[in-house]
């Protein structure tokens, strides 16, 4: 059993989200980490990797942002709410055009895909101590930008048992199925609409990896 990460989001330094309900909706408050500074008097400062963390953390607030206005969308559409649908789709659209220039531009990610939840599960029981935080802390800048392969081999070397999860948005993928879903709309074309917000949330990359798992039963 695991316990929840947000049980130690401060001390892991890992950003942690809530997933609402059983759909794609993401949500969660700016996370300690991407707050952090030094005060000198009158003025903050933040350090690199503080400012590197602190935008990727806003990219993926506002890609959790893009997806629970796809998933409010779709909902409306249901009960025949298009009007409103159609407003909710152009505040994704905004964002996802905004998140696309970010995205594209970024030289470090070829697949184009946006991180916009992750999550470390430690084993229950397991004692955390301050060499552990120290190496989990190391892999928050990892996370946030997505580089999960690094994450998880970094991971390996803790020597204890954890769970990682992520979700990644396909941005440029998902801002075309909103894109169709605002023409079946202007189409009234309400059953097409929706089916293309259905594969907006079905398009999301989630994982979750076992590290370093322990056998239950080791054979004797």
């Amino acid at each position: 059993m695991y316990t929840s990460a947000k049980n130690s989001a401060a001390t892991l330094l890992l950003f942690i989200t809530t997933i609402i309900g059983t759909t794609a909706v993401l949500a969660a408050p700016p996370t300690p980490s991407s707050r952090a500074a030094t005060k000198t008097g009158k003025h903050t400062t933040l350090s690199a990797e503080q400012r590197q963390i602190h935008q990727a953390s806003t990219l993926a607030q506002n890609g959790r942002k893009a997806m629970s206005y796809i998933v409010a969308a779709r909902q409306l559409l249901s009960e025949k709410h298009g009007t409103e649908a159609h407003q909710y789709l152009e505040q994704a659209k905004g964002l996802l055009t905004k998140l696309k220039s970010n995205v594209t531009t970024d030289n470090e990610n070829a697949s184009g895909l946006l991180p916009i939840y992750s999550q470390l599960g430690i084993r229950e029981g397991v004692e955390i101590t301050d060499q552990i935080k120290q190496q989990l802390g190391k892999t928050h800048l990892d996370a946030v930008r997505g580089k999960h392969r690094k994450v998880i081999e970094a991971l390996k070397t803790v020597n204890i048992e954890m769970q990682y999860s992520f979700v990644d948005l396909p941005v440029v993928a998902t801002l075309g199925k909103v894109e169709s879903a605002l023409k079946s709309l202007s189409a009234k074309n309400t059953r097409q609409a929706s089916q293309a917000l259905a594969d907006a949330q079905e398009g999301l990359i989630r994982d979750t990896i076992v590290i370093n798992a322990v056998k239950e039963n080791p054979a004797s």
